[in-house]
């Protein structure tokens, strides 16, 4: 089985205390995720964040900072749902937007089934976001004064 990379450029959007996500079904259930996609080739990650955001969402976005990095070795998780040759490498952005009256499914959502859900901060372990393992960080992101490298965690 031939090894596949992907490198992610996502967006974390908090705006009175919910998270910005998209709800998405690629046939292995519908779960959240935070908005965002595949860097290419040329393109910066802050670029990338914001054609991502403009692409899924119809929203103009700026990138703050980068709080967040992990990756995600499928072999290592057991998911009935993913290759063991898969391995992502995500980078999330604090990003932040002066206006949400555009907001709504862009030219290319990430799914045909695409969804924006906003979820409570104190609602996320409940509820259907992943990864889990950035839920803590979610939550207390104010207080990260460094970007933080997770590791392999899903």
């Amino acid at each position: 089985m031939e090894k596949f990379f992907k490198h992610s450029v996502k967006a974390i959007i908090i705006k009175n205390g919910k998270l910005l996500t998209v709800s998405v079904d690629y046939g292995r259930g519908r779960y959240c995720k935070l908005p965002g996609g595949g860097q290419e080739w040329g393109e910066t990650m802050s670029e990338t964040i914001i054609r991502e955001c403009k692409e899924e969402l119809n929203l103009d976005i700026k990138p703050l900072r980068l709080v967040l990095a992990r990756d995600y070795i499928a072999k290592n998780h057991q998911q009935p749902y993913d290759l063991d040759c898969f391995h992502l490498a995500e980078l999330m952005f604090e990003c932040e937007a002066a206006d949400f009256s555009t907001l709504g499914n862009g030219s290319e959502p990430d799914s045909n089934e695409q969804k924006i859900k906003w979820i409570d901060l104190n609602d996320l372990e409940s509820s259907d976001f992943y990864p889990k393992a950035i839920i803590p960080y979610l939550k207390n992101l104010k207080n990260i004064k460094e970007t933080i490298v997770l590791g392999d965690v899903n």
